[in-house]
């Protein structure tokens, strides 16, 4: 049985913290500084927990025309699941520093595989702290879980589709979870051009969050989709810089009860690896 919403609270992970069935994996990571978020799950972490890298666990080998964080190999990523102690019928609860950005990642990489019993914290590790739950600098030691990916329907979006949907004026929809800034092309900080996909909308996915980074209600979820006009009667995808906070879009469309969208993971960075692909400013 799933879980019944893609997030789960503080005091519901306090209560479940003991549960055999129940693996937190930290994912907290900063692009600006690779290091910070391994330094500060060994300084302290939700107790029980272990750590994913963005980089190194939750991402394939970067290739030229691949974005920053391409898809992991699947029997890469389910040896380390395996390793956290992770199988079938295990409840992963997955959490970062506050606003679910990179945990979001996690979370949509075990619905991939077929995991459906997965939890992003909400409010993640500050909510924790703020509510003076157990923490300390342990490393749990699990038996092996037995964990096995389940192959199901594609759930991703190419580039090469979407640039075919370009060339042909078909029109197409895709969500671009960056900040405006961003995606009007006025500022960079991390990919080396500026823009954004033709045809692409932007919804930043702190929209759908509090200045503290929790999750607004579902009700204002909703109200933020329409507003965009976005509905479940067409296949839509959801993009960002690299394939990561894209993610966040679909637990806040799940939250909405809107139907999954699809996935470009390159996103922004691997769209900008090809100079033939076409880019929009402002």
């Amino acid at each position: 049985m799933q879980p019944k919403s893609p997030i789960i609270s503080v005091s519901d992970l306090y209560q479940k913290i003991n549960d055999a069935n129940i693996r937190i994996i930290d994912t907290r990571f900063s692009l600006f500084n690779k290091n910070e978020g391994k330094a500060l799950f060994d300084k302290s972490h939700i107790t029980g927990a272990n750590y994913a890298d963005l980089d190194k666990d939750l991402a394939g080998n970067i290739t030229e025309s691949s974005g920053r964080h391409p898809l992991p190999n699947v029997n890469t990523i389910s040896g380390k699941l395996r390793e956290w102690g992770i199988s079938k019928f295990t409840h992963v609860i997955v959490y970062d520093h506050n606003n679910g950005s990179i945990a979001s990642r996690l979370w949509w990489l075990l619905k991939w595989l077929g995991h459906e019993k997965v939890s992003v914290l909400d409010g993640g590790f500050l909510e924790w702290e703020k509510s003076n739950f157990p923490i300390d600098n342990s490393i749990p030691n699990y038996e092996p879980g037995n964990f096995v990916p389940v192959s199901k329907e594609d759930k991703t979006w190419k580039a090469e589709l979407i640039n075919k949907w370009i060339k042909q004026s078909k029109k197409f929809f895709l969500i671009d979870a960056r900040d405006e800034n961003r995606y009007r092309g006025i500022e960079e900080p991390i990919d080396k051009k500026a823009g954004h996909i033709p045809g692409a909308i932007n919804i930043p996915f702190t929209l759908f969050l509090e200045e503290n980074g929790v999750w607004k209600n579902p009700i204002e979820i909703r109200a933020i989709w329409k507003k965009y006009q976005v509905n479940s009667n067409v296949e839509w995808a959801v993009m960002c810089g690299s394939g990561v906070t894209a993610c966040h879009l679909s637990i806040s469309a799940e939250l909405a009860g809107l139907s999954s969208p699809k996935l470009y993971p390159g996103s922004w960075s691997e769209w900008i690896s090809d100079n033939n692909r076409p880019i929009v400013n402002g």
